[in-house]
């Protein structure tokens, strides 16, 4: 009976030594949330349009040294973004750009006429130059040395006035624009009497700021 006795004891005190067993269970299932369709607008709903964000208000003024640099840099930029592959030469001396349009992509020879081609590029220009509001456009038309003198000058001064006016239609406000024909003066490459020069026959756009002072 004592031999009985101790086996339980001993069994009871190996079985408290024993770590309790631990179970892991899995989280409780949860369905998933089906999405929640999108608010249809009323039926009668418009949109609001976006304002356009313009690159200073329309005659806020003149330009200042401190923000002409950048004023120009920007339209100097658009520009040539907008007439990419156009033929149209751009350069920025100083404060202003130049643009530099060979008469035979604007006119036809002997012509004061625009081809559609020329209207195009300058409705690009005036896309730009419209905005940028706080600048003067000077339009200089220039020959080559052929023909008489006189003629020259008539003939580089109605292409001047007929960039300036299809400026003026493509939304540029007329009282920034300026027109001067210079036949062959001021050549472009040099050359002597009765020449017939390509690149001495064009326009010239000069853009310079409005300044104070």
């Amino acid at each position: 009976m004592r031999k009985i006795v101790l086996c339980c004891m001993v069994t009871a005190a190996l079985a408290g030594c024993t770590e309790p067993t631990h179970y892991s269970y899995p989280p409780p299932y949860e369905a998933p949330v089906a999405p929640q369709p999108r608010p249809m607008p009323p039926p009668n709903y418009v949109a609001p349009t976006p304002t356009p964000r313009s690159v200073k208000p329309l005659n806020a003024g003149l330009l200042t040294d401190k923000n002409v640099g950048a004023y120009m840099d920007g339209e100097e930029r658009e520009l040539r973004v907008g007439l990419r592959g156009s033929g149209v030469g751009v350069s920025r001396p100083g404060d202003a750009v130049t643009l530099f349009l060979r008469s035979d992509i604007l006119f036809a020879p002997n012509s004061i006429e625009l081809t559609p081609r020329a209207a195009q590029i300058l409705s690009a220009i005036a896309a730009v130059t419209a905005k940028y509001d706080s600048t003067y456009l000077v339009v200089n038309g220039y020959t080559d040395t052929a023909g008489p003198n006189d003629r020259n000058l008539e003939l580089s001064q109605k292409r001047a006035e007929a960039v300036a006016r299809a400026l003026g239609e493509a939304g540029v406000d007329a009282h920034r624009i300026s027109a001067h024909g210079f036949g062959s003066q001021f050549l472009k490459i040099p050359t002597g009497p009765n020449v017939s020069e390509p690149r001495n026959r064009r326009v010239e756009i000069l853009i310079t700021p409005k300044m104070i002072g």
